[in-house]
């Protein structure tokens, strides 16, 4: 049987965390394109007031990050890249 060497076993860790790094970048974007999402939402929906119309977006904010997410069956492996806390993906204003 084969031993896995220091130099295997380092760099498994490296990429183990290469992909950490990865998804958490991912989900910080994601993050911040749907507080953006809800932003424009948001804006729609004065303009609509203001044209007097029915609210496009009664409920603007969205769960699409957390169904998409929290029910993959990966997302403990990443819990810690996957939290909402300290996001700091900026949004455009």
């Amino acid at each position: 049987m084969h031993d896995k060497s220091v130099d295997d076993m380092t760099l498994d860790i490296i990429e183990k965390e290469q992909r950490a790094d990865l998804v958490g970048q991912i989900w910080q974007y994601t993050l911040g394109l749907e507080r953006y999402v809800v932003k424009l939402r948001n804006q729609i929906n004065r303009l609509a007031i203001r044209a007097g119309e029915q609210l496009p977006y009664p409920e603007v904010e969205s769960d699409f990050t957390m169904r998409v997410f929290m029910d993959h069956p990966a997302f403990h492996e990443f819990d810690t890249e996957l939290s909402t806390e300290g996001t700091n993906w900026p949004v455009p204003e």
